[in-house]
Protein backbone atom coordinates (compact mmCIF):
# COMPACT_ATOMS: atom_id res chain seq x y z
CA UNK A 1 0.00 0.00 0.00
CA UNK A 2 1.49 3.63 -0.76
CA UNK A 3 2.92 5.43 2.12
CA UNK A 4 -0.22 8.49 1.33
CA UNK A 5 -3.23 6.38 0.78
CA UNK A 6 -2.11 5.17 3.88
CA UNK A 7 -1.22 8.04 5.84
CA UNK A 8 -4.28 9.50 4.94
CA UNK A 9 -6.45 6.60 5.98
CA UNK A 10 -5.18 6.40 9.64
CA UNK A 11 -5.84 10.24 10.14
CA UNK A 12 -8.94 9.41 9.02
CA UNK A 13 -9.50 6.70 11.57
CA UNK A 14 -7.91 9.19 14.32
CA UNK A 15 -10.47 11.63 13.79
CA UNK A 16 -13.64 9.97 12.98
CA UNK A 17 -13.01 8.64 16.53
CA UNK A 18 -13.07 12.50 17.54
CA UNK A 19 -15.81 13.37 15.23
CA UNK A 20 -18.23 10.79 16.48
CA UNK A 21 -17.74 12.28 19.88
CA UNK A 22 -18.64 15.70 18.65
CA UNK A 23 -20.64 18.15 21.12
CA UNK A 24 -24.26 18.27 20.46
CA UNK A 25 -25.83 21.92 19.43
CA UNK A 26 -28.83 22.66 21.52
CA UNK A 27 -29.37 18.91 21.83
CA UNK A 28 -29.13 17.71 18.31
CA UNK A 29 -26.14 15.45 16.92
CA UNK A 30 -24.49 16.51 13.19
CA UNK A 31 -25.94 14.11 10.25
CA UNK A 32 -23.71 11.34 9.49
CA UNK A 33 -22.98 11.89 6.27
CA UNK A 34 -21.64 15.83 7.74
CA UNK A 35 -19.80 13.94 10.44
CA UNK A 36 -18.32 11.78 7.03
CA UNK A 37 -17.43 14.46 5.46
CA UNK A 38 -15.44 16.59 8.00
CA UNK A 39 -13.66 13.43 8.50
CA UNK A 40 -12.58 13.37 5.14
CA UNK A 41 -11.90 17.11 5.02
CA UNK A 42 -9.87 16.89 8.24
CA UNK A 43 -7.80 13.40 6.59
CA UNK A 44 -7.06 15.32 3.85
CA UNK A 45 -6.04 18.69 5.52
CA UNK A 46 -3.14 16.69 7.77
CA UNK A 47 -2.45 13.57 5.62
CA UNK A 48 0.13 15.80 3.59
CA UNK A 49 1.49 17.60 6.62
CA UNK A 50 1.90 14.79 9.52
CA UNK A 51 4.41 11.94 9.57
CA UNK A 52 4.47 9.28 7.32
CA UNK A 53 3.28 6.09 8.38
CA UNK A 54 4.90 2.90 7.65
CA UNK A 55 3.42 0.48 5.58
CA UNK A 56 1.56 -2.42 7.49
CA UNK A 57 3.76 -5.62 7.35
CA UNK A 58 0.19 -7.51 6.89
CA UNK A 59 -3.48 -8.06 7.34
CA UNK A 60 -3.22 -8.23 11.70
CA UNK A 61 -0.84 -5.05 11.62
CA UNK A 62 -3.52 -3.66 9.66
CA UNK A 63 -6.39 -4.26 11.85
CA UNK A 64 -4.42 -3.61 14.96
CA UNK A 65 -3.44 0.35 13.36
CA UNK A 66 -6.79 0.95 12.20
CA UNK A 67 -8.75 -0.56 15.44
CA UNK A 68 -5.99 1.05 17.44
CA UNK A 69 -6.20 4.62 15.84
CA UNK A 70 -10.61 4.45 16.06
CA UNK A 71 -9.50 3.91 19.97
CA UNK A 72 -7.30 6.98 20.09
CA UNK A 73 -9.84 9.13 18.44
CA UNK A 74 -12.46 8.09 20.66
CA UNK A 75 -10.25 8.86 23.52
CA UNK A 76 -9.17 12.51 22.34
CA UNK A 77 -12.78 13.10 21.38
CA UNK A 78 -14.66 11.70 24.58
CA UNK A 79 -11.88 13.92 26.37
CA UNK A 80 -13.09 17.19 24.41
CA UNK A 81 -16.39 16.21 25.22
CA UNK A 82 -16.32 16.23 29.06
CA UNK A 83 -16.61 20.05 29.03
CA UNK A 84 -19.71 20.26 27.00
CA UNK A 85 -20.91 17.30 29.50
CA UNK A 86 -20.31 19.28 32.13
CA UNK A 87 -22.02 22.31 30.78
CA UNK A 88 -25.15 20.36 30.28
CA UNK A 89 -25.01 18.99 33.87
CA UNK A 90 -25.36 22.37 34.89
CA UNK A 91 -27.92 23.52 32.89
CA UNK A 92 -29.84 20.77 34.39
CA UNK A 93 -28.99 21.33 37.68
CA UNK A 94 -30.21 24.83 37.26
CA UNK A 95 -33.16 23.92 35.45
CA UNK A 96 -33.92 21.78 38.47
CA UNK A 97 -33.00 24.16 40.77
CA UNK A 98 -35.28 27.48 39.68
CA UNK A 99 -38.25 24.68 38.86
CA UNK A 100 -38.13 25.21 34.70
CA UNK A 101 -37.29 21.28 34.74
CA UNK A 102 -40.40 18.99 33.64
CA UNK A 103 -41.83 16.40 35.65
CA UNK A 104 -39.27 13.35 35.35
CA UNK A 105 -40.90 10.79 32.73
CA UNK A 106 -39.72 6.76 31.91
CA UNK A 107 -37.76 8.24 28.82
CA UNK A 108 -34.32 10.41 28.97
CA UNK A 109 -34.68 13.96 29.59
CA UNK A 110 -34.75 15.69 26.04
CA UNK A 111 -34.54 19.76 25.22
CA UNK A 112 -38.01 21.08 26.36
CA UNK A 113 -37.65 19.19 29.78
CA UNK A 114 -34.78 21.28 30.58
CA UNK A 115 -34.81 24.55 28.81
CA UNK A 116 -31.33 26.17 30.86
CA UNK A 117 -29.70 23.12 29.26
CA UNK A 118 -29.98 23.77 25.74
CA UNK A 119 -29.47 27.26 26.05
CA UNK A 120 -26.55 27.01 28.22
CA UNK A 121 -25.34 24.26 25.66
CA UNK A 122 -25.79 26.52 22.27
CA UNK A 123 -23.83 29.00 24.48
CA UNK A 124 -20.85 27.18 25.01
CA UNK A 125 -20.51 26.22 21.59
CA UNK A 126 -20.81 29.79 20.31
CA UNK A 127 -17.86 30.69 23.00
CA UNK A 128 -15.96 27.97 22.20
CA UNK A 129 -15.63 29.06 18.75
CA UNK A 130 -15.61 32.61 19.76
CA UNK A 131 -12.27 32.23 21.46
CA UNK A 132 -10.63 30.37 18.89
CA UNK A 133 -11.25 26.92 21.18
CA UNK A 134 -11.88 25.01 17.60
CA UNK A 135 -9.15 26.07 16.00
CA UNK A 136 -6.92 25.47 19.32
CA UNK A 137 -8.28 21.82 19.16
CA UNK A 138 -7.42 20.64 15.83
CA UNK A 139 -3.89 22.08 16.26
CA UNK A 140 -3.33 20.02 19.09
CA UNK A 141 -5.22 17.23 17.32
CA UNK A 142 -2.32 17.79 14.98
CA UNK A 143 0.02 17.74 17.43
CA UNK A 144 -1.10 14.49 18.95
CA UNK A 145 0.52 12.59 15.30
CA UNK A 146 4.27 13.92 16.55
CA UNK A 147 3.95 11.71 19.54
CA UNK A 148 1.40 8.54 18.06
CA UNK A 149 2.63 8.73 14.29
CA UNK A 150 -0.08 7.71 12.19
CA UNK A 151 -0.37 3.61 12.19
CA UNK A 152 1.09 3.50 15.83
CA UNK A 153 -1.64 4.73 18.19
CA UNK A 154 -0.26 4.85 21.82
CA UNK A 155 -1.12 6.94 24.93
CA UNK A 156 1.00 8.01 27.88
CA UNK A 157 1.31 6.18 30.56
CA UNK A 158 -1.12 8.55 32.92
CA UNK A 159 -4.00 8.45 30.24
CA UNK A 160 -6.61 6.34 32.36
CA UNK A 161 -5.60 8.50 35.53
CA UNK A 162 -6.19 11.92 33.09
CA UNK A 163 -9.42 10.38 32.08
CA UNK A 164 -10.52 9.26 35.40
CA UNK A 165 -9.44 12.76 36.60
CA UNK A 166 -11.37 14.70 33.71
CA UNK A 167 -14.61 12.84 34.25
CA UNK A 168 -14.41 13.89 38.05
CA UNK A 169 -14.38 17.80 36.63
CA UNK A 170 -17.62 17.11 34.96
CA UNK A 171 -19.10 17.16 38.17
CA UNK A 172 -16.91 19.69 39.65
CA UNK A 173 -17.15 21.80 36.58
CA UNK A 174 -20.96 21.50 36.99
CA UNK A 175 -21.68 22.41 40.36
CA UNK A 176 -19.43 25.33 40.03
CA UNK A 177 -20.96 26.71 37.30
CA UNK A 178 -24.88 25.98 39.06
CA UNK A 179 -23.49 26.77 42.71
CA UNK A 180 -25.02 30.70 42.49
CA UNK A 181 -28.60 28.59 41.49
CA UNK A 182 -27.77 26.13 44.45
CA UNK A 183 -27.80 29.31 46.81
CA UNK A 184 -30.81 30.85 45.46
CA UNK A 185 -33.05 28.05 45.68
CA UNK A 186 -31.61 27.47 48.98
CA UNK A 187 -32.40 30.81 50.33
CA UNK A 188 -36.09 31.17 48.56
CA UNK A 189 -36.86 28.04 50.46
CA UNK A 190 -35.86 29.36 53.27
CA UNK A 191 -37.66 32.58 52.85
CA UNK A 192 -40.87 30.70 52.22
CA UNK A 193 -40.31 28.58 54.67
CA UNK A 194 -40.25 31.24 57.45
CA UNK A 195 -43.63 32.87 55.51
CA UNK A 196 -45.61 29.54 55.54
CA UNK A 197 -44.87 29.43 59.38
CA UNK A 198 -45.64 33.21 59.61
CA UNK A 199 -49.00 33.44 57.45
CA UNK A 200 -50.51 29.96 57.41
CA UNK A 201 -53.39 30.31 55.17
CA UNK A 202 -50.62 31.31 52.25
CA UNK A 203 -50.21 28.55 49.94
CA UNK A 204 -46.54 29.41 50.03
CA UNK A 205 -45.65 25.91 47.90
CA UNK A 206 -47.57 27.28 44.85
CA UNK A 207 -46.21 30.73 45.08
CA UNK A 208 -43.00 29.73 45.64
CA UNK A 209 -42.82 28.28 42.07
CA UNK A 210 -43.16 31.63 39.79
CA UNK A 211 -40.81 33.69 42.36
CA UNK A 212 -38.46 31.12 42.33
CA UNK A 213 -38.28 31.05 38.45
CA UNK A 214 -38.21 34.54 37.58
CA UNK A 215 -35.18 35.36 40.48
CA UNK A 216 -33.68 32.55 38.86
CA UNK A 217 -33.82 34.22 35.31
CA UNK A 218 -33.04 37.50 36.73
CA UNK A 219 -29.45 35.84 38.14
CA UNK A 220 -29.03 34.30 34.90
CA UNK A 221 -28.71 37.20 33.19
CA UNK A 222 -26.49 38.40 35.62
CA UNK A 223 -24.29 35.38 35.95
CA UNK A 224 -23.50 34.99 32.10
CA UNK A 225 -20.04 36.76 32.31
CA UNK A 226 -19.21 33.80 35.65
CA UNK A 227 -20.45 31.12 33.29
CA UNK A 228 -18.30 32.41 30.67
CA UNK A 229 -15.18 32.83 32.82
CA UNK A 230 -15.53 29.54 33.98
CA UNK A 231 -15.72 28.27 30.03
CA UNK A 232 -12.94 29.87 29.36
CA UNK A 233 -10.21 28.31 31.23
CA UNK A 234 -11.57 25.35 30.37
CA UNK A 235 -11.72 26.10 26.48
CA UNK A 236 -7.60 27.07 27.16
CA UNK A 237 -6.84 23.91 28.90
CA UNK A 238 -8.56 21.42 26.30
CA UNK A 239 -6.04 21.37 23.72
CA UNK A 240 -3.04 20.60 26.56
CA UNK A 241 -5.15 17.78 27.81
CA UNK A 242 -5.39 16.41 24.50
CA UNK A 243 -1.47 16.37 23.61
CA UNK A 244 -1.24 15.23 27.41
CA UNK A 245 -2.88 12.59 26.44
CA UNK A 246 -0.77 10.76 24.25
CA UNK A 247 2.49 12.61 25.25
CA UNK A 248 5.11 10.48 26.85
CA UNK A 249 5.76 11.67 30.25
Amino acid sequence: MPAYPFTWMMVFLRAMGVVLLMPEFAGYTPPVLVRVGFTAFLATLLAGVVPAAHEPAGLWELVFASGGEVLLGLALGFVCRLVFAAVDFAGRLMSSEVGLSAAPEFHGPDISSAPLASMLSVFSVVLFMLVGGHLAVLGAFARTFSFAAPGHPAVSRLAMEQIAVGTSRVIELGVRISAPFIGLNFLVTLAFSALGRTLPRVHVYVVSFPARALMGLALLAGAGTLIARHLFGEFQQLPMRLVELVAAR
